[in-house]
């Protein structure tokens, strides 16, 4: 027989889980949306998509495990900020600016990692 705490306890690491794939897919998307939204020659976005595209992946990743750095979990949403409010904040100069298509995955891509960070940070401190 199954008890109504492990089933909670099942719902929850469902929904964690769930949380952690759509910060993968998004930080998945930031790798490779240089190339897929065309930035142009916005060279600082494109290396700063990568960079936190890595590391939401690694951070999702290691969250969805029961053990491991679960502390580091905060850093989801502000790594989805970033991404979010990058492409404002990574305009030099006579640079080329980045398409609305790079601006717009860029905020969309935040968004979720955000929402996923929060969701996250919110079964830990549930758990």
């Amino acid at each position: 027989m199954s008890t109504g705490s492990s089933t909670v306890t099942g719902r929850a690491g469902v929904r964690a889980g769930g949380a952690a794939g759509l910060a993968v897919l998004a930080g998945l998307y930031l790798i490779i949306g240089p190339w897929v939204a065309r930035f142009g020659g916005a060279a600082e976005l494109a290396v700063s998509n990568t960079v936190a595209g890595l590391a939401i992946i690694a951070l999702a990743a290691v969250r969805t495990r029961d053990t491991g750095p679960q502390a580091l979990t905060w850093v989801l949403p502000v790594l989805g900020l970033w991404a979010a409010v990058s492409p404002l904040v990574l305009r030099y100069g006579d640079e080329t600016v980045p398409s609305t298509g790079a601006f717009a995955g860029n905020v969309i891509a935040g968004v979720v990692v955000v929402l996923s960070g929060a969701a996250l940070l919110w079964r830990r401190r549930a758990a």
